[in-house]
């Protein structure tokens, strides 16, 4: 599929949501007053959301019923899966954000268009190396599993994971940013076989953007460390 971008469509990445960080909360309230058009979630908005676990919908339950008044006001919310919050889709069996339109990894990245630009969306963590797509493949083959133990355990597994999990630090992340880039667009190159003007993703925790050989790279940064959104007008213009 192909989204079309709204001009006034924000990007929130990396929020890491949790009983710990809930500036997120906050933030998603005052937008009510005024909301965008479109809000494009781009992955580990909390800091560990199993959609498809009873206990980890409980845990995040205030996070999706704000999210919630603001789809029932208008706003087209898009989620990417990151590594953090994933089987996303299961959330509407709850009843709550019905119209969102969660991205799975596997449908990442998710092309996008803008003024007859092509971008390309995804959580950030694609084409890195051979053990971590082992690993998260592994991660997220198992839903009726993870299911059965949260079910068995009567949510206790959950808790303990989720609780180590949010003693986890969150990492900022330093790189030489032109080298990054650079490496990070020719990976997309490799296994993108459309031709595209820019790639917008989040995981990294960076907050930089740069032109390279007429491709947009724009690392997102973290909303766990800089508590407000990101504007497309802002990631785009200028580069």
């Amino acid at each position: 599929m192909c989204l079309n971008l709204a001009s006034d469509a924000i990007f929130i990445a990396d929020s890491h949501f949790s009983a710990k960080a809930q500036e997120l909360l906050s933030f998603l309230h005052a937008l009510e007053n005024n909301p965008p058009s479109q809000i494009i979630l781009m992955g580990d908005i909390a800091q560990v959301l199993v959609g498809n676990l009873k206990s980890s919908i409980q845990s995040n339950l205030t996070l999706l019923e704000n999210l919630n008044k603001l789809e029932n006001k208008g706003v087209s919310l898009i989620w990417l899966e990151g590594n953090h919050d994933f089987f996303l889709q299961a959330i509407q069996k709850t009843g709550l954000l019905q119209n969102t339109l969660f991205v799975p990894r596997k449908n990442q990245p998710l092309l996008a268009t803008y003024e007859n630009q092509i971008y390309l969306l995804s959580h950030g963590d694609l084409f890195l190396n051979t053990s971590y797509e082992l690993y998260i493949k592994t991660l997220t083959n198992l839903p009726h599993l993870l299911r059965l133990i949260d079910y068995l355990s009567a949510g206790e597994i959950y808790q303990e994971l989720e609780a180590k999990l949010e003693c986890k630090p969150i990492q900022k992340h330093s790189f030489h940013f032109f080298d990054f880039a650079s490496k990070r667009i020719e990976a997309y190159k490799k296994h993108i076989h459309t031709g595209f003007n820019g790639i917008i993703e989040g995981h990294f925790h960076i907050g930089k953007k740069l032109k390279i050989g007429g491709i947009n790279y724009v690392a997102l940064p973290s909303f766990y460390f800089h508590p407000k959104a990101t504007s497309l007008q802002d990631l785009l213009h200028p580069l």
